[in-house]
């Protein structure tokens, strides 16, 4: 499957090992027609951008390059993080209102909102593997978050890497990615979700997004676990929605207004 964007990228302001020029130009390379720049939310321990308005320099930036017919279109957006069972993000509204794409997931080191937060879901997914019931009671609370950030933040476009670091019921998020037009990522920096994820995911109705998470200038575009693993399922490739022939982001993303900079 060709693809016609990678929508999940981290540039320096995170935890990122390019620059966006670099990014912008490896997705160039690649073929791709678009790519979007998605640096990690401020609250997360060492990898995240220094302050929410790291977004709108960053917007200043890629509006400031001289990017001619050449290049792909290019978003800027952020990975915010959820700091707790609310599904509140680490990002404030009136910056991400300011933003082409919004991808949301758990991350570990990520500051919660309570002490009490902490303990239900950074605290209690540390000690999922003592038994049955501590990984029971990590998963249910993983999967609230998850579920809540969904109908909480209706800005939200792509739920990040579903169930990595932090188990969840694969079904019950894919159905509130359904109920709020989110798209399901699959993942292919950290090749994940599963295949077998994938399959119960996809019973839902969910629509697909197939992303690198590229924190190098060499795995931009690099979407080849996404192409092989949906290679083995008979999906309707309509439910990919950056597949080449999609026609990209502004058949799919949320915003009403046009924030591309090309």
């Amino acid at each position: 499957m060709q693809f016609y964007g990678d929508y999940h990228t981290h540039s320096r302001c995170s935890d990122g090992r390019q620059n966006c020029r670099e990014i912008i130009h490896a997705a160039q390379e690649k073929g791709l027609r678009e790519i979007a720049i998605t640096d990690h939310g401020p609250l997360v321990a060492v990898i995240g951008v220094d302050s929410p308005e790291t977004y709108l320099q960053l917007k200043e930036k890629v509006q400031s390059l001289p990017l001619d017919d050449g290049y792909p279109r290019v978003y800027v957006g952020a990975e915010a993080n959820i700091r707790d069972m609310n599904g509140t993000l680490d990002i404030p509204p009136d910056v991400t209102d300011q933003l082409d794409i919004l991808i949301a997931g758990l991350h570990p080191y990520t500051m919660p909102t309570s002490w009490q937060d902490g303990c239900q879901l950074f605290a209690q997914n540390s000690l999922r593997h003592l038994g049955r019931k501590h990984r029971e009671k990590a998963v249910n609370n993983n999967t609230k978050a998850t579920v809540e950030t969904l109908y909480q933040n209706p800005r939200v476009d792509i739920l990040a890497h579903p169930g990595l670091f932090f188990k969840v019921d694969v079904e019950e998020v894919a159905r509130a990615c359904v109920d709020n037009e989110v798209l399901f990522e699959i993942n292919c920096g950290h090749e994940h979700p599963s295949l077998s994820d994938i399959m119960k995911a996809e019973r839902s109705g969910v629509d697909f997004i197939v992303n690198s998470d590229a924190h190098f200038q060499e795995t931009v575009g690099s979407l080849d676990y996404g192409d092989k693993t949906l290679g083995r399922l008979d999906l309707d490739e309509d439910r990919i929605v950056n597949r080449a022939s999609g026609g990209g982001f502004k058949k799919w993303g949320k915003r009403d207004k046009d924030c591309t900079y090309s």
